[in-house]
């Protein structure tokens, strides 16, 4: 037995503490009335009679309370064999099932050689020795349980499957790290994998094993050199076939100096092909070439992509690259203009036909004609600085935003005629002029970059503001823009099911000379007519494999989702389908997804391209993992060897539970014995 902190017992002094209670208590007598006590003589009465202990039960609890306490705080311990002192263990089988391992070698891939190296392993565990297998990708899978059973354990092998997501030996030895507190057993953790350099984690810490965990590697496979699409940069959404621009990375690990033939596939059939160099790889670098194609045929509604390499390497499955594109129709933007400030248009016409892939349509109009126009056909109306609206415009307006529509208003001079913005409905004050001369303009100050809209445009730092609008803006408004003198630059209200965005100032270069910021402007037009045209995806729809859809929100919880897999099958049980929030995509290829809300997209999922890097990880790693665990050290513990190791087992579960039992019958003991006389006396008498 031992103590882990005996400086503590040094509070057993206390119990002096019921011995001066007990000895120093005062004698009481209960006072009788008499006359006069003038012809007594006075004498001295001797205490000791009242010093000799008194009940001496409670003198005793108490004083084993304070000894008990003082144990309790010098946690006592007493050593205790491990199962490893008894020869116990836990053998853990560890088949790595990643992408990687789909690579070929002499016409067997590396996960067959590695389930038979598992199987192998199987064999050679004693009878009386529990195993689990486990496979190990993205994540870990338990394939069995604990087990005695060979053929249990057998057929968890045969039932591991590859997978197209990325090792990670970081979430293996966490679990190792858990299966041994939650076992109390050494553990032999068996490795069989190509140990390959990317799955190991960013931090080595995270590799850390726990301290009765032997390492045994066994590796399959090793390095080969690997061509692979690594990547492919394309427009979610296509416009105009003509207009889209696809760039393809084409990278090869290991590899010499090599042509490639890159093909642009488009539903199956190949609409473009063209040659590339790949250079030779470097030391730690692959070698990388770029391929781009300028126009994709594809049909209206959701196409199926890919981009291929003829490779001819142990690793096919990373020669193609999936990616997802719908075809639609350009959205169309209503612009009032009063015709007074041509500029304007201009400007705004220029920036939305800048973008690769034509998005947007725009349709001009005056005031007059927008009244009475039909506006549900548009995605966006842009009101450029107009003056008092003619009748019946702003009541429109106000029925076009209520059906969940945007409205973008420019104020300028015009604008300060009207009381109020139209629809959004804040104050209009006088107007903010600066003199051009010297520094007397505005700038941005602040801008809220977190908002779609100001997305990358930081501070619109070098442009001058000459003109603005004053608005006084309502309490729910959000403020996407401050200039220096704290004057609303842009506003955002949401009205109704709609939104409307203000610039309080215009869109030519009179007001301000933002229009000759291509670099800002031409990004703030685009940005703020994406979002408040609905233009772009609302999630990705070109992900890696291991990757989450979002399905529904907190205003769709009751309506149903649906997810086809790539094999044409509903991925979803009806209770999935009416509550799951995310569905994660664990296998490469292209998943129809409806989300609760109603909206349709094919999602694309690719295999992580980390995994085509073949590099194994380094020997001196490898050493530097296996000693975080016990590897092959002596590491003797306390109270033995390696082989002999004890641990200690603290008793103050124990203790405590006794120290609380005994406060229970001192309080009652301590009850009876100090009650005042009088109850003492009706006690006694009731007794009789």
């Amino acid at each position: 037995m031992g103590f882990l902190s005996p400086w503590f017992l040094a509070g057993v002094a206390a119990v002096g503490l019921p011995i001066w209670l007990h000895l120093l208590k005062r004698h009481k007598m209960d006072p009788r009335p008499f006359p006069s006590l003038m012809f007594f003589e006075r004498r001295e009465q001797s205490s000791v009679v009242h010093r000799r202990l008194d009940h001496i039960l409670l003198f005793i609890l108490r004083t084993l309370m304070l000894v008990l306490l003082a144990i309790l705080f010098a946690n006592p311990f007493i050593n205790r064999a491990t199962p490893k002192a008894a020869g116990k263990k836990l053998v853990l089988v560890a088949v790595d099932n990643s992408f990687s391992m789909r690579a070929t070698q002499g016409g067997e891939s590396r996960l067959d050689k590695a389930k038979r190296e598992a199987q192998n392993i199987i064999a050679g565990i004693p009878g009386t020795t529990a195993a689990q297998v486990v496979a190990l990708s993205g994540t870990v899978q338990a394939m069995t349980g604990q087990t005695n059973d060979p053929a249990e354990l057998r057929g968890g092998i045969a039932s591991i499957k590859p997978t197209d997501g990325r090792g990670n030996f970081g979430e293996l030895a966490r679990f190792a790290r858990t299966l041994a507190e939650s076992s109390k057993m050494p553990i032999d953790l068996h490795l069989v994998s190509d140990l390959q350099k990317t799955a190991l984690p960013p931090g080595f810490t995270d590799l850390r094993l726990a301290g009765d965990t032997t390492l045994i590697l066994h590796p399959v496979g090793g390095e080969l050199p690997n061509w692979t699409v690594e990547n492919v940069v394309a427009p979610t959404r296509v416009y105009d076939p003509k207009r889209v621009h696809i760039t393809a990375t084409v990278a090869g690990f290991g590899t010499a100096a090599a042509k490639r033939n890159v093909s642009l596939v488009l539903n199956g059939k190949t609409v473009q092909s063209k040659q590339v160099d790949v250079p030779a790889a470097q030391p730690g670098q692959p070698g990388r070439a770029q391929v781009d194609f300028s126009e994709l045929p594809a049909s209206y509604g959701f196409n199926h992509c890919e981009v291929r390499i003829d490779s001819a390497d142990s690793l096919p499955g990373d020669d193609s690259f999936p990616f997802s594109v719908e075809r639609s129709d350009p959205k169309k933007i209503l612009f009032v203009d009063n015709g007074r400030q041509p500029k304007a248009q201009l400007y705004y016409r220029a920036a939305l036909d800048s973008a690769t892939d034509a998005a947007f349509e725009l349709d001009v109009q005056r005031p007059e004609t927008a009244a009475a126009a039909q506006l549900n056909g548009y995605a966006l109306v842009v009101l450029n600085d107009l003056g008092p609206l003619p009748p019946g415009l702003e009541e429109n307006l106000q029925r076009y935003v209520s059906l969940g529509k945007s409205l973008l208003v420019a104020l300028g001079p015009d604008s300060v005629a009207m009381a109020k913005v139209p629809v959004e409905g804040d104050p209009i004050q006088a107007s903010n002029y600066a003199s051009r001369g010297g520094e007397q303009f505005l700038s941005v100050s602040e801008t809220d970059s977190g908002h779609p809209v100001m997305k990358g445009l930081e501070r619109l730092e070098g442009v001058d503001f000459y003109q603005t609008v004053g608005v006084a803006p309502a309490k729910d408004a959000r403020i996407l823009a401050r200039l220096n003198d704290q004057t609303p630059l842009l506003l955002e209200r949401q009205i109704g099911e709609g939104k409307v965005l203000v610039f309080t100032s215009t869109f030519d270069n009179i007001s301000n000379d933002l229009p000759l910021h291509g670099a800002y402007w031409v990004p703030f037009v685009l940005q703020s007519a994406a979002y408040l045209a609905g233009g772009g995806a609302e999630q990705p729809v070109n992900v890696p494999v291991d990757s989450y859809v979002e399905l529904r929100t907190h205003e769709s919880k009751n309506a149903a989702a649906v997810v086809i897999d790539p094999d044409g099958k509903n991925a979803l049980t009806l209770q999935e389908a009416t509550t799951a929030t995310t569905y994660p995509l664990t296998r490469e290829g292209f998943y129809e997804v409806k989300t609760a809300s109603g909206q349709d997209s094919v999602v694309a999922a690719h295999a992580d391209r980390r995994e085509s890097d073949l590099t194994v990880i380094p020997d001196d790693t490898l050493n530097l993992w296996k000693g975080t665990g016990a590897g092959d050290t002596n590491d003797a513990g306390v109270g033995g060897t390696a082989d002999q190791k004890t641990t200690p087992w603290s008793l103050s579960p124990v203790i405590l539970l006794l120290l609380l039992v005994i406060a229970l019958v001192e309080s009652a003991v301590a009850n009876g014995y100090l009650r005042p006389p009088a109850e003492r006396q009706e006690g006694a008498r009731k007794a009789a």
